[in-house]
C-alpha cells in the first residue's frame, strides 16, 4: 500500500495522475485485499470525480501509511520503475519507450537529472543524426521492480503510457 501511494503521489507531482484516475487505482488496491474505507470510497467514485473529492481521501491514506510527497528525483525514479514494470508485462512497439516516457517528466521545471538525460536523448531517437545509447534504455528497463500487482501497475502507468506514440514519429528536425 505504501509503495502504491508513493508512486501515485509521484505521478500526481508530474501531472500524470488525475483525480479521475484514482478509482481504477483504488480498485486495484481492493483486489489486493486492502479494505481501508478511503480505498473503498475512491474505488466507488466516477471517472468524473474532482480533486476536491479525492484529495482528502488520498491525504488520509498517506497520513495513515506515513507516505510523504516524493521530491523531483525520487518521483522520477519511482515512475521509471513503474514504467519498467509495465513494459515487462506489456511491451511497447516504439523504439526506446523508457527514454520517451521519462523525457515527458522533464519539462517544464527540469528538476530531475534522469528525466533531463532522457529529454536530451529523445530528440535524436527518430532522426539518426546522433548516436543514442541504447544500453541506457536497457538499463532503464532492468530497474528493480516495485512489486505491485498488475492491476495497480496498469492503472498507475496508463496516463503516462498514453503519451507514447503508437508508431515511430517523423523526424523532428
Amino acid at each position: 500500500m505504501r509503495v502504491a501511494l508513493s508512486v501515485a503521489r509521484a505521478a500526481e507531482r508530474h501531472s500524470r495522475l488525475a483525480p479521475g484516475d484514482w478509482p481504477a487505482v483504488a480498485v486495484g488496491m481492493l483486489v489486493e485485499g486492502n479494505e481501508d474505507p478511503e480505498v473503498a470510497e475512491l474505488a466507488g467514485a466516477s471517472r468524473q470525480v474532482s480533486g476536491w473529492d479525492t484529495e482528502p481521501l488520498v491525504s488520509a491514506l498517506c497520513e495513515r501509511y506515513g507516505v510523504p510527497s516524493p521530491g523531483p528525483e525520487d518521483s522520477t525514479d519511482l515512475l521509471a520503475r513503474l514504467m519498467a514494470d509495465d513494459l515487462r508485462v506489456r511491451p511497447a512497439s516504439v523504439t526506446a519507450p523508457m527514454i520517451r516516457l521519462l523525457a515527458r517528466l522533464a519539462p517544464p521545471d527540469f528538476e530531475s537529472d534522469l528525466a533531463c538525460r532522457c529529454y536530451a536523448m529523445e530528440e535524436y531517437l527518430n532522426c539518426g543524426c546522433a548516436q543514442i545509447d541504447f544500453g541506457f534504455e536497457a538499463e532503464l528497463r532492468r530497474l528493480p521492480s516495485l512489486r505491485l500487482s498488475d492491476s495497480v501497475v496498469q492503472a498507475l502507468a496508463r496516463p503516462l503510457r498514453s503519451t507514447l506514440p503508437t508508431a515511430r514519429p517523423p523526424c523532428g528536425h
